[in-house]
């Protein structure tokens, strides 16, 4: 996916709407990101300061929760590829530096720069791990951590099932649909073990969150999946944005209401010192 397509969705559609998180799955990432990052006493007061840099920052949910949750002095940067995601981190987090461009060129804005903690929380679908591992490696601290949110393909299976159907794809003429939209997501989490691995890293702590999903209708799930950003691409790709009164309808009586789930790998993994 083109780097200008992603700008102008996440600035045009997403910004605005991410902070509602309809199914708070958002939220309960977060939680257990921050669990985990207890559970290494990564948190405790009387630490240094911790120079946090976040990939993929949008609004700055994560920061600050980090920052609320920890005594520790916490120096935070972040960068996003949607100036807009990035105006309302600045306005939530006045101190944090930050920069706009693709995940995939951080380096050239923090040249020259060490981080105790390097944040990739759900950017692994658009810039896959192996791209970003030995950069991350590059600037972390020796016994630095890589905190890691991202989807996995074993997600939406029911919306994927949906996608595939002969009846939708003929209603959009479209062929070969995922639910996924192309994006480069891990496998599992055995494949998110593997690829820090490959990259030097010791894995600390993985875990698999499947939150269900519950959609009522068309536009409870366009709420989520347009305007939450979670399938962006996938409706896009459909053009279910641009559907009218009766396709809603139609939809509506043929696929809503759906259950499904999504397939989340929360994990904490270590440079060696």
């Amino acid at each position: 996916m083109h780097k200008e397509v992603i700008q102008r969705q996440y600035d045009e559609v997403i910004a605005k709407h991410y902070d509602v998180d309809p199914q708070d799955v958002i939220q309960r990432t977060i939680a257990a990101s921050l669990r985990q990052l207890d559970d290494l006493d990564l948190l405790k007061a009387g630490l240094p300061p911790l120079r946090v840099l976040d990939l993929g920052v949008g609004t700055g949910l994560f920061l600050e929760r980090l920052i609320q949750s920890t005594d520790r002095d916490v120096v935070p940067s972040g960068l996003d590829i949607s100036k807009q995601m990035v105006e309302i981190a600045r306005e939530r987090i006045p101190e944090i530096a930050t920069a706009v461009d693709d995940a995939a060129n951080f380096e050239t804005h923090f040249a020259g720069q060490a981080f105790g903690m390097i944040c990739t929380h759900f950017v692994t679908g658009f810039v896959p791990m192996q791209t970003l591992a030995p950069k991350i490696w590059d600037h972390l601290e020796p016994g630095g951590y890589w905190s890691f949110v991202g989807g996995t393909s074993r997600g939406y299976l029911a919306l994927q099932r949906i996608a595939k159907s002969r009846v939708l794809q003929a209603l959009f003429n479209r062929r070969g649909v995922s639910a996924e939209g192309n994006l480069l997501t891990p496998e599992d989490e055995q494949e998110v073990k593997r690829r820090f691995e490959d990259g030097g890293f010791e894995s600390e702590i993985t875990e698999t969150f499947e939150p269900e999903l519950k959609f009522e209708h068309f536009d409870g799930f366009m709420e989520f999946a347009y305007h939450g950003g979670w399938l962006t691409p996938f409706v896009e790709e459909l053009g279910l944005q641009r559907a009218g009164w009766l396709t809603r309808q139609f939809l509506n009586t043929l696929v809503f209401p759906v259950s499904d789930h999504h397939s989340i790998v929360i994990a904490v993994a270590r440079k060696p010192r």
